[in-house]
């Protein structure tokens, strides 16, 4: 979670100027009206701890961007340089088409969401929601309008009279969504809103976050270190690692495509098999085994490569036969029931170990630990891993 400090209106405090910028850059970045936020050579440092190395990339309007990573990734460090409460340390900042680098938070027309809901204890859920109408002057019959809007959003209408202490964790964060959404940013940003929730109560505000987004079509912007949320909920996912950005692209992409082992080891579980390119389209793994591949393409003969196959892309078969592209067979050394899918982590004759996920049948009918399994994957879903 990030540490945005709040001003007396409870906005987020402005951060000291940046250095380094560069009109001609930000002239550069004007011309694309696609983009809604724009980053150019965007770094941060405190003394010698580098939290974000120079970093380029834009996020488009009316897009829900995910910005998702372990802890110290970066990924709260962008979030904040957005609102304005860190300023960069080199680099510029684009708005709507306006650079905003040195434009205060008030002033950059964003709402924000926070893990705490940041609540004003004293005050009721109308008055919560009321209180950024209030602080922009706007008038008394408009903001009964907005509020009464901004509630049927999230399904709060009936709870105008509560205070904070007197609702769910689930109904305090709707009134913390409610009073983003109800002065009509331009910009949403997320700061793990989910994150102090129980996984039934995150499942359901996660449709609902989807589908006010939908509704809203606002640029969304989303902290998370939770790959489910941020595969679920996103247009496009920033994955973030050591300060600089591992894959940035659809969930997709970062599931099936992964750039690299790191991304493919924390977005969903994988098989990552060593081997070296023997032909195109083929992978020597050990000296009796061979794996047909999706391409490998950019990789010379002889060269060391990691395969990924996903372990839910692995079928169980009775037997196996000739026309299939990968297939073995293995000792079942663990088995995990997890509801509708049993995972199951094989040992092969190399020694090698392989997870595999089916569809979960009764116990009874289920294969035990000890047990043989034949499996077999398809060249296309083991995919070279580009670096």
């Amino acid at each position: 979670m990030s540490h945005v400090l709040l001003d007396n209106d409870g906005r987020p405090q402005a951060a000291a100027a940046p250095t380094g910028k560069d009109a001609a850059s930000v002239a550069a970045t004007q011309r694309n009206t696609e983009d809604m936020i724009v980053f150019r050579g965007v770094s941060k440092q405190y003394g010698s701890a580098v939290a974000l190395h120079a970093t380029d990339f834009s996020i488009r309007k009316g897009e829900f961007l995910s910005l998702l990573g372990p802890s110290g990734s970066g990924k709260s460090t962008i979030l904040n340089i957005i609102a304005g409460a860190v300023a960069p340390t080199e680099g510029i900042i684009v708005l709507d088409g306006k650079d905003v680098s040195t434009v205060p938070p008030r002033e950059r027309g964003l709402g924000m969401v926070f893990q705490n809901y940041a609540l004003l204890p004293h005050l009721n859920v109308f008055d919560n929601v009321a209180f950024p109408l209030r602080i922009r002057g706007v008038a008394k019959s408009e903001i009964q309008q907005r509020v009464r809007n901004a509630l049927e959003r999230v399904g709060l209408t009936g709870y105008e009279h509560r205070k904070p202490r007197e609702m769910s964790g689930g109904q305090q964060q709707r009134v913390g969504i409610a009073r983003c959404i109800v002065y009509s940013p331009s910009v949403i940003l997320m700061d793990e809103p989910l994150g102090a929730l129980d996984k039934k109560l995150r499942d359901q505000l996660q449709g609902e976050i989807k589908r006010l987004h939908r509704d809203l079509g606002t640029t969304l912007v989303y902290v998370t270190h939770d790959q489910e949320e941020a595969l679920n909920l996103s247009d496009r996912v920033c994955l973030m690692n050591g300060g600089r950005i591992a894959q940035l692209g659809t969930p997709d992409e970062l599931y099936f495509e992964p750039v690299n082992e790191f991304v493919a080891d924390f977005v969903g579980e994988s098989n990552l098999i060593e081997g070296v390119v023997q032909d195109e389209g083929v992978v020597r793994v050990s000296a009796n085994r061979v794996l047909k591949v999706r391409s490998t393409q950019g990789h010379a003969i002889g060269a060391k490569v990691k395969v990924l196959v996903r372990p839910e892309k692995i079928d169980i078969v009775e037997q196996m036969r000739a026309e299939d592209d990968n297939t073995c067979t293995g000792t079942i050394a663990q088995v995990s029931f997890v509801g509708g899918m049993t995972r199951f982590e094989l040992t092969l004759a190399d020694g090698a170990t392989l997870l595999v996920k089916g569809i979960s049948a009764r116990a009874a009918e289920r294969a035990n630990v000890g047990q043989q399994l034949a499996v077999r994957w398809a060249a296309r879903d083991a995919v070279v891993l580009r670096k």
